[in-house]
């Protein structure tokens, strides 16, 4: 009974919110219009273009059966740590593409019933990276202009993600037989059921983009980060902890704040929020990974996890 009760206002208090800032953009149509259309923009002229030829390949090698291959022979080794056989193959999509590739692919596997609900959110929390392009390259060579920032944003950003998955292993149970799947090497029509696929997929990413641009805009004229600002400013400095809080709604925002505040944890508060992914990021892995059975809550939590243990790692290696 108490259960449904707390439903039941947390239902209510959505409402509320998404009236006011449906009103809010009534208020405001130009500005927010502007802030939707810049997330557009970025989508079309960075994201797109950078994921959508990865959306469409990876999914042709899981049509074509990489992973049933790579699955099989990796199985008794993955059984010890209790992963799934295919956790490496979407673990090496995930490093090399970025987000949220990985996300897509085990949704991917999951339609073809390679993976149950348990092994999808093992993998998950696994497969949850961000790619090296990005991390070298934007946010360590022209955010922080050195490349050794990037080096050591990208050492911290996997080690944080794979320390906190091997130190969670132990407490989780044996996963049961993996599913059989079926034995298809190869379908026909891969590469159009891909790139339709990977369409569908691209667009779904844009409209998150989209979406958190304007919440972004609508929160900052609200100053509604201003609590949470005041706590992270001893550490962070002002602009360093604006840039935080940023960051935990649209991480390239945040970081290119972070690294313009020249404060001294701004890489390891970077780290943070790369492995964390921050709103956008998260919601944009949870639209695919819901598919396949993956808890929202626990997800949510072993991502805040390896996003502490990533700033940490990155304070020992930075300073």
């Amino acid at each position: 009974m108490l259960y449904v009760k707390k439903r039941a206002a947390a239902r209510i208090a959505v409402f509320v919110l998404l009236c006011f800032l449906l009103c809010l953009l009534a208020v405001r149509p130009q500005r927010y219009s502007a802030a939707c259309l810049q997330g557009i923009t970025l989508w079309a002229g960075a994201v797109l273009p950078a994921l959508f030829p990865f959306f469409v390949l990876t999914s042709m090698l899981t049509k074509m059966g990489a992973a049933d291959g790579l699955s099989a022979r990796l199985l008794p080794a993955a059984q010890k740590i209790k992963l799934p056989g295919c956790a490496a193959y979407c673990f090496l999509l995930s490093v090399f593409s970025g987000y949220p590739v990985g996300a897509r692919t085990i949704a991917d596997l999951s339609g073809r019933g390679i993976l149950d609900s348990r092994g999808a959110t093992r993998t998950a929390v696994l497969c949850s990276t961000s790619g090296p392009m990005f991390l070298l390259g934007s946010v360590g060579g022209a955010m922080f202009g050195d490349v050794r920032a990037g080096a050591v944003l990208l050492a911290s950003h996997l080690l944080g993600v794979i320390s906190v998955c091997l130190l969670l292993l132990p407490f989780a149970k044996r996963l049961p037989p993996a599913p059989v799947a079926p034995k298809t090497l190869y379908e026909d029509d891969a590469f159009g059921k891909s790139v339709q696929s990977s369409v569908l997929s691209i667009l779904t990413v844009g409209g998150f983009i989209a979406l958190f641009s304007v919440l972004v805009q609508a929160i900052d004229d609200l100053h509604a980060s201003a609590p949470l600002c005041s706590i992270l400013a001893p550490l962070l400095g002002e602009s360093g902890a604006h840039g935080l809080t940023a960051g935990l709604l649209e991480a390239t925002h945040g970081c290119a704040l972070l690294a313009a505040s020249g404060s001294a944890y701004a890489l390891p508060a970077c780290a943070f929020t790369v492995t964390f992914g921050g709103a956008c990021i998260l919601a944009q892995q949870l639209a695919f990974l819901k598919k396949a059975g993956v808890k929202a809550g626990f997800f949510l939590g072993v991502k805040f996890l390896q996003g502490l243990a990533a700033f940490g790692i990155c304070c020992l290696l930075n300073f």
